[in-house]
């Protein structure tokens, strides 16, 4: 699995952030993705959720969320080694 570092500054803007992630997969700059999952937390606390792609479904995007959580706690973890 291949973790983006998201520099903070440049990915304030939601949907400018979303764009570029748009435009780095139809540039090539990001493997196709099969399965995505987004979410998005309101300043109110509502979230919403989205699987994205072909081979998405609601199961498919939850075990992604998860995977994705895993790969994100090894990395603070690692950080904090050094």
């Amino acid at each position: 699995m291949k973790v983006v570092e998201f520099q903070r500054e440049a990915w304030r803007d939601t949907a400018k952030a979303l764009r570029k992630i748009a435009d780095d997969l139809e540039q090539g700059n990001i493997d196709p993705c099969a399965i995505g999952a987004v979410a998005l937390r309101s300043p109110a606390g509502k979230v919403t959720a989205f699987g994205i792609g072909p081979a998405a479904d609601d199961l498919q995007a939850l075990a992604l969320f998860r995977l994705a959580e895993q790969q994100l706690i090894d990395v603070l973890l690692d950080c904090g080694d050094g």
